[in-house]
């Protein structure tokens, strides 16, 4: 599934990072311009209301969450499809959201195994009892 900005009509308009993580996506996805077998990659791009985290689920083969908080610390939270979630820290000057998918306060966004509840200006995305919470002060992942 591709985003496009309908104003830019580019590819990707929406989301730098979405533009920037498809060559790696489509890496680990197998995918070989030549293969008749290459899959498509399936992916959602959201942001919440506060715009200061953007989160990417994307499907090939295996489903995959991850969220970026920007501000003074570039934080990257990933959540595969087992195990534990991990947070990453990211150097980047990036800045954060231009998608036009918001989670508003009390939102509640799903997707494969994934669940993700946006309240209080603090997102906490699950899978199976693993997850992360990300909040302006405090940010865990179990």
């Amino acid at each position: 599934m591709a985003y496009s900005n309908v104003r830019s009509r580019r590819l990707f308009a929406g989301s730098d990072r979405l533009r920037k993580m498809m060559p790696f996506v489509l890496f680990l996805s197998g995918w070989n311009p030549g293969s008749a077998q290459a899959q498509l990659v399936e992916q959602d791009v959201f942001t919440t209301a506060s715009y200061d985290v953007e989160c990417t689920f994307a499907r090939s083969g295996s489903p995959e969450l991850s969220c970026d908080r920007f501000g003074e610390r570039h934080l990257r939270f990933l959540l595969g499809a087992t195990g534990h979630a991990h947070i990453l820290s990211v150097s980047s000057t990036e800045g954060c959201c231009s998608t036009e998918k918001v989670l508003e306060a009390g939102m509640t966004w799903s997707r494969g195994p994934f669940v993700c509840r946006y309240v209080c200006n603090e997102l906490t995305c699950e899978r199976e009892r693993h997850g992360f919470r990300i909040g302006r002060k405090v940010v865990v992942a179990y």
